[in-house]
């Protein structure tokens, strides 16, 4: 289906469970030690719902987050049941990997497609300082062993100042798997600890193994077109001379690929969220909603990814104070009092953790 911009929305990421078992800074700095309890967790029998729907107005690619979608009870068995619906082309998902080690064998069984691994270090102490867990030997057993099972796995790396991107485009070569660098987002923490991905990432690159070589995955000629078909995602990739994989830049802001944006998104508690860079969502089922069999309820969930594929906006506002949204809240005396927030103090006060970025 496309929408009213002329793009075609074919891939959806849904956030099964919205706690993680790690604490990134920049990701949930508020919950620190409370993070593990869910609070929103989606059924199978629900998320089935979701990509039955999806498919009847054209998505097939999906991918599972969270949180940390690995800490759901259940998502072996989600990815099997998924891969049985007519239509689906590819399922993946997006892991911390700290639970990756156990599930790898079951995922591949049940055909999940590709994993994308969340790592910003491979310095044990900057690990523990990033997520406040000493975990990273978990997470390394973790890639090992999804590489060993055979499926296809990619590294994503959040940018920081902090970030040691030649310590981790080695490790990646090492293990034969891609590596994207991600641009933070303003959302949360994201707006103070941005920086420039092409500068840190292929100026830090080009000093050891010299000038890159861009991929043009979709026979483009502009660096920053955004859109790369082959991983259903945003990301431009180069390759090094003395490297055997692809090194990728993901920037929502400096490389802005809104034009070519495929995705809509389902948060947690069931909520549809037409762009990330906004805070606008929508209902998916509203709880009121009573029916008969599955074809009525497949049919009001068909309806809702409509109208959020129709809300959803040319482009995002992270930073944009000339947008603004209107907060209604009831005053003590049961009065309306409306206040109008500017777009970027709105983005500022989100969570990563809470919306499945």
């Amino acid at each position: 289906m496309r929408d009213r911009f002329g793009r075609e929305i074919d891939y959806m990421r849904i956030s099964v469970i919205d706690s993680c078992n790690l604490n990134c800074y920049y990701c949930n700095p508020q919950d620190n030690n409370k993070n593990c309890q869910a609070i929103n967790i989606l059924s199978v029998k629900k998320v089935l719902c979701i990509v039955r729907a999806a498919t009847r107005i054209g998505i097939t690619h999906f991918r599972l987050t969270g949180g940390e979608p690995l800490l759901h009870p259940q998502i072996d068995e989600m990815v099997s049941q998924i891969k049985k619906i007519p239509g689906v082309r590819s399922v993946s998902l997006t892991t911390n990997a700290v639970l990756l080690a156990q599930h790898a064998k079951q995922l591949k069984e049940a055909g999940i497609d590709s994993i994308n691994v969340s790592l910003d270090t491979i310095d044990a102490s900057e690990y523990e300082h990033i997520t406040k867990k000493p975990l990273l030997h978990k997470v390394e057993q973790g890639i090992d062993a999804a590489i060993e099972c055979g499926i296809r796995v990619k590294i994503n790396a959040v940018l920081t100042p902090q970030t040691d991107v030649v310590a981790l485009t080695r490790y990646a070569s090492k293990k034969g798997t891609d590596i994207r660098f991600i641009e933070m987002m303003p959302v949360g923490e994201g707006h103070t600890n941005g920086v420039e991905p092409y500068e840190k990432v292929i100026g830090a690159l080009l000093e050891v193994y010299g000038t890159p070589c861009h991929i043009d995955t979709e026979n483009r000629e502009e660096i920053n077109s955004g859109y790369n078909n082959s991983d259903n995602g945003p990301a431009e990739y180069y390759s090094f001379h003395g490297l055997n994989i692809r090194v990728g830049l993901i920037q929502a802001i400096h490389g802005k690929f809104c034009d070519t944006c495929n995705r809509i998104r389902v948060t947690a508690d069931g909520r549809l969220m037409p762009c990330l860079g906004s805070s606008v969502t929508m209902d998916l089922v509203p709880d009121s909603c009573e029916f008969t069999d599955d074809l009525e309820k497949d049919f009001v969930i068909v309806q809702a990814l409509k109208a959020a594929i129709k809300a959803k906006p040319g482009c995002h506002n992270f930073n944009d104070n000339a947008v603004t949204y209107t907060k209604t809240t009831e005053t003590k005396t049961v009065e309306t009092k409306t206040t109008e927030l500017k777009a970027a103090e709105v983005n500022a006060a989100r969570n990563m953790s809470r919306i499945g970025g």
